[in-house]
């Protein structure tokens, strides 16, 4: 008897040597700007600074793991109705990059979302917040921007990240393959205006730069580097492009949400918008916004250069339905279904 206590203790104590080190609870991630972050492996809180990436949240199926947004994302009438859940959020994020860092502590969020990387990091750092950037602002960092959220959030997040990484990648393949023989001299110029007045553009290296030339156009205001940048009207009247597309805004520039035709509507009263060629051929078009404006850093980016292809390029896009389309990709990415008024909305139909 004593010989077999001995050998169960000896097999007690094997079985507990054998457990290892325990688990871990933290990984190491690369942000978009190439930040090494520690954070951890389970995520039930998350404060997001950057707008449009509170759709990419939305979108992976952590929006009820929200407890901070920025302000202005709740003027959007699309994202309140396909989540109404946004309404309920304390919005602790300002404009340039400002945050009430007093209550978002009081949160203990197990991390932040940024806008950018850099010295923007800095004070969720030292306040020992794990802050991560996860933005993109260029097209081909779209696929890395959400698989690194799928990544962070983990879980079903990152089966949805690959989903929708799938389906942006084939719609690319897609429209490239369409447009790969396409002569320079087929390519209508294209301005893309952000709001007015005063005329603010996006120009070269820029995400939208990087859409109008995917879709097969060529951006006028390429020499213009960055986003929201303002020029004079002589200078948009010198640029004369084939297509404007107008952005509908998405509360960022301090103005109401879905006002695009307000913006038409002013430049339509400065001198020479009547002589400009896409107003003489009727090729001024409003940008689609459904839960967020579709020409600016959120996952609706895929549905933006195929709508902007058609735009471009409508007999190369006829089997194209972007209506179908943008019904099926709420469906599958956002598990709603769109009404016929909310699509009307989202592609600006009645207005011009």
């Amino acid at each position: 008897m004593a010989a077999t206590v001995a050998a169960l203790a000896a097999g007690c104590g094997s079985s507990s040597s054998d457990a290892g080190p325990p688990a871990p609870t933290t990984q190491v991630v690369t942000s978009i700007s190439g930040e090494k972050v520690t954070v951890p492996l389970k995520i039930n809180r998350i404060a997001e600074q950057f707008p449009a990436h509170t759709v990419t949240d939305i979108m992976l199926g952590v929006g009820d793991k929200l407890v901070a947004i920025p302000q202005n994302v709740k003027t959007i009438p699309f994202l309140r109705k396909v989540y109404p859940g946004v309404n309920n959020l304390p919005e602790l994020f300002r404009n340039g990059g400002k945050v009430n860092m007093e209550e978002l502590l009081k949160l203990k969020p197990d991390v932040v979302s940024t806008i950018s990387g850099g010295d923007t990091l800095t004070p969720f750092q030292q306040a020992g917040l794990p802050a991560v950037n996860m933005d993109f602002n260029t097209f081909p960092q779209l696929v890395p921007s959400i698989q690194l959220a799928g990544q962070v959030y983990g879980g079903t997040a990152a089966t949805k990240a690959k989903a929708y990484n799938d389906y942006v990648t084939s719609k690319l393949a897609m429209v490239q393959s369409r447009l790969a023989k396409l002569p320079a001299t087929e390519k209508p110029s294209v301005v893309h205006i952000a709001s007015y007045p005063p005329v603010v553009v996006d120009g070269g290296k820029s995400l939208i730069d990087g859409w109008i030339n995917i879709a097969g156009g060529t951006d006028s205001a390429s020499g213009v580097k960055g986003t929201h940048v303002t020029v004079s009207m002589e200078q948009l009247l010198q640029w004369n492009p084939d297509v404007l597309i107008i952005e509908t805004p998405g509360g960022d520039q301090g103005l109401a949400a879905n006002s695009a035709q307000s913006v038409v509507e002013n430049l339509a009263k400065s001198p020479g918008w009547a002589d400009l060629k896409a107003v003489k051929g009727n090729r001024v078009y409003l940008n689609p916004q459904g839960l967020y404006p579709w020409d600016r850093f959120g996952p609706e980016e895929a549905l933006q250069i195929q709508w902007t292809a058609k735009v471009l390029h409508p007999d190369l896009f006829t089997d194209v339905d972007i209506r179908s389309e943008t019904r099926s990709f709420y469906q599958k990415f956002f598990n709603y279904h769109t009404t016929e008024a909310d699509l009307d909305q989202i592609l600006q139909v009645g207005t011009k």
